[in-house]
């Protein structure tokens, strides 16, 4: 299939060399938001040498292949269709690669068994521009996280049509189970950056162990009753020191519950 290559220049050596196709869909070009991505990997801000690295939606690798420059030992994903441009894309570049860099089918919302542990780091370029795939991407995300996954997620925010609505889904769902923070654009390549393409560092939300929660509510059944037992042995005589004996687990029991409706949820 007839191709045109787009040069995405490294700071530290030869250009990348990026086939993209006339036709086959948005998975066959390089988008502005993976340029972004891209370059921001090499100012350095996230240490990528020797840690595990999966991009979604891959298309054709300007994201995962540059990481790879950067020492990562990379996995590009995307669907059936996309692979043998991937696969062409890696072969070109392949003697820029200090880490590794393979190809596989991956299609959001199904078993991701084979992609286990979880990734140091996942990279998603424009991936947010069909309402039917915001389901399936998001638990494919659940799915691949561990506590310490780190999810960079660059796009371009669009104002036509259902792209406004569909951001605004796709952000709600996601802080369901995750933590966002945006990085400032001044954190962005120098060259490469826009006020209207965002890069987000997300986070899965941290649980607490069940075992902590039963201690937790175990501490406050313990200050219940003394409040409880201080109450019932109220003394006029003493009436000092039983205030004291009250007003201390009287505290620590409003603390503790304050505590309790803080923590995240988590299966007994």
């Amino acid at each position: 299939m007839a191709g045109f290559v787009r040069e995405l220049e490294r700071r530290g050596g030869p250009a990348l060399r990026l086939e993209q196709r006339a036709a086959g869909g948005v998975g066959c070009v390089v988008w502005d938001a993976a340029l972004v991505l891209a370059k921001f990997l090499e100012t350095g801000a996230c240490p990528l040498a020797r840690r595990h690295v999966l991009e979604l939606g891959a298309g054709t690798g300007a994201v995962g292949i540059m990481a790879a420059t950067l020492g990562a030992n990379v996995t590009v994903t995307d669907l059936e269709e996309l692979q043998e441009l991937l696969m062409v894309n890696i072969e070109n570049n392949k003697h820029l690669v200090t880490g590794s860099v393979r190809a596989k089918v991956l299609k959001w919302g199904e078993d991701v068994s084979e992609f286990q542990p979880p990734p140091d780091y996942i990279l998603m370029a424009d991936c947010i521009y069909y309402e039917e795939s915001l389901e399936p991407l998001l638990k494919t995300l659940k799915d691949l996280t561990g506590p310490d996954t780190c999810v960079l997620c660059c796009y371009e925010q669009r104002t036509m049509g259902k792209n406004p609505e569909i951001e605004r889904k796709y952000f709600e769902l996601l802080q369901l189970d995750f933590e966002l923070e945006k990085i400032p654009l001044d954190k962005h390549d120098e060259e490469y950056r826009s006020e209207d393409i965002h890069i987000m560092n997300i986070h899965r939300k941290q649980t607490v162990p069940a075992s902590v929660f039963r201690r937790t509510i175990f501490e406050l059944c313990t200050d219940f009753l003394l409040f409880f037992n201080a109450v019932a042995s109220w003394d006029l005589k003493t009436g000092g020191t039983k205030v004291i004996k009250i007003i201390c687990p009287l505290l620590r029991f409003s603390a503790v519950c304050s505590a309790v409706e803080r923590l995240p949820k988590t299966s007994l």
